[in-house]
């Protein structure tokens, strides 16, 4: 498989337009080989990719067990099914029962199998899928995001993944698509990411959807100088929202 940079993305199957927004902001030749998850049943499987098709240029598929994930691609988990990659190649097997984390799944997958050559992306959804798997891609030296909660319908599994200290941007799903563009330019910590610069957008209030509450914490990079910022977010109104994003930037 080509080196390339994979994107992983875990949202629900109860909010679309999280995905179809990322979808969008996609570039024809970003690139990358994008991956999308979700808990599905056989009466959405349609629906989702059917939705995802009118929303982006980029070539969408099902992911098919033995397939190479190819750049500028999309590839969409299929119904009651689990959602990995091994030696190159995409693996599709069969849901286990219980609880199912196809987010989970396939970060760790990637985080194992590409290291710095995966990103993680957790979307608008209920519970926390998506957590264990950031923390899996950043002990790998890859890259996550999270859609900025107050613009997801469903917020838990962005909050829950935030609030492991280990996702790198906090933004929206269409200023993801275009980190994602400006990842490819770059692949990873090979190519030399320098710092990474913590902003606070104080104008929050006015995304569309409810204002996150206060509460998010601090990444650990974040050096001593930001406890200004720590003690700011603490005594803010519990209805004034504050987006943070950390982002990276390529050695000039």
């Amino acid at each position: 498989m080509d080196p390339s940079l994979v994107v992983a993305v875990a949202s629900s199957a109860g909010d679309l337009e999280a995905v179809c927004e990322l979808l969008s902001a996609l570039p024809a030749e970003g690139g990358i080989a994008l991956i999308v998850v979700q808990h599905l049943n056989s009466e959405r499987e349609r629906l989702l990719l059917e939705t995802l098709a009118g929303r982006t240029i980029l070539p969408i598929t099902y992911a098919h067990d033995g397939a190479a994930a190819e750049q500028n691609h999309v590839y969409v988990i299929t119904a009651n099914t689990t959602l990995t990659m091994a030696s190159g190649c995409l693996r599709v097997t069969p849901s286990p029962s219980g609880p199912h984390h196809p987010g989970d799944i396939l970060f760790r997958s990637l985080a194992k199998e590409l290291g710095h050559n995966a990103i993680g992306v957790v979307l608008s959804g209920e519970g926390s899928d998506g957590a264990l798997g950031v923390q899996a891609l950043k002990q790998a030296g890859g890259a996550t995001f999270a859609q900025y909660p107050g613009s997801a319908r469903f917020p838990s599994m962005p909050i829950s993944a935030i609030e492991t200290g280990c996702v790198d941007f906090v933004l929206r799903p269409n200023e993801i698509a275009h980190e994602l563009a400006r990842s490819s330019d770059y692949a990873g910590p090979a190519a030399g990411v320098a710092r990474r610069t913590l902003v606070v957008d104080d104008n929050a209030e006015r995304v569309v959807g409810a204002s996150w509450r206060r509460g998010l914490p601090l990444p650990p990079e974040a050096s001593s100088s930001m406890s200004g910022i720590a003690d700011f977010l603490q005594h803010r109104g519990e209805d004034v929202g504050a987006t943070i994003m950390l982002k990276q930037e390529p050695i000039a």
